[in-house]
């Protein structure tokens, strides 16, 4: 192998070992981008997972408190309120006070006492009531916004993502391009070379040449040539 040939092989070798290792240094960085990215949306939705629990534990019983079950009804929806903490304590004490201070008065289970226990027991269930789907209202939207926050961290780390890949496709077609580009111009240099080669072994292999011309010949004659002294011709 020639000098210059061995020189051609060298630097298209250089170029096709350093596009590869540019193009595996920005896969790498890339790969690292995603890794970083994934690792913070799986750490947000750890972060986010109780809120997001807590929301749920909230939803049946506002649905039930709301008669939004199948097949829920009036006594339904009254028994999920009769199961409102702290409202059965809250229903008896307040009709024991109003009993003792009935029969403090000496009035008994009269119609005015009965009527008492009767308003004390509808204003108790009504505000538990408003107080309990209240409650529970607060406690899904907690939950309703760290799901809310987690939809966008993963729209948001998708589109991240996405356009990490995007642009590493297209430092790939770059890299791609322009060491076909330099390859290129690499084997036209070595045309280049080669035909400059073959035209000085050419002007170095000979020294210039005369062209041949044919010998001219004449007849002879007896006793010499015409012309010659002595020969006999005039």
């Amino acid at each position: 192998m020639s000098a210059v040939a061995a020189a051609i092989v060298v630097s298209a070798g250089a170029t096709i070992y350093s596009s590869n290792k540019a193009a595996s240094a920005t896969r790498d960085a890339s790969n690292a981008a995603v890794k970083s990215q994934e690792e913070a949306l799986a750490q947000q939705k750890e972060l986010g997972a109780p809120y997001t629990a807590l929301g749920q534990t909230a939803i049946t019983p506002l649905e039930q408190l709301l008669g939004l079950t199948p097949g829920s009804t009036p006594g339904s929806q009254q028994a999920a309120l009769a199961n409102t903490p702290g409202y059965q304590f809250a229903l008896q004490q307040g009709l024991q006070s109003t009993q003792a201070k009935a029969n403090a008065m000496g009035m008994g289970l009269s119609g005015n006492t009965l009527a008492a226990l009767d308003q004390y027991s509808t204003g108790l269930a009504d505000q538990t009531y408003q107080e309990r789907v209240t409650n529970l209202q607060d406690v899904v939207g907690i939950g309703q916004a760290a799901a809310a926050g987690q939809a966008a961290n993963i729209g948001q780390s998708a589109a991240n993502i996405g356009n990490i890949r995007m642009a590493q496709g297209q430092t790939d077609a770059g890299i791609a391009i322009n060491q076909a580009a330099a390859l290129s111009k690499i084997a036209g240099s070595a045309a280049n070379q080669y035909n400059t080669m073959n035209t000085l072994k050419g002007l170095q292999g000979g020294g210039y040449q005369a062209p041949a011309y044919p010998t001219a010949t004449y007849p002879t004659y007896p006793g010499g040539s015409p012309g010659d002294p002595g020969s006999g011709f005039i």
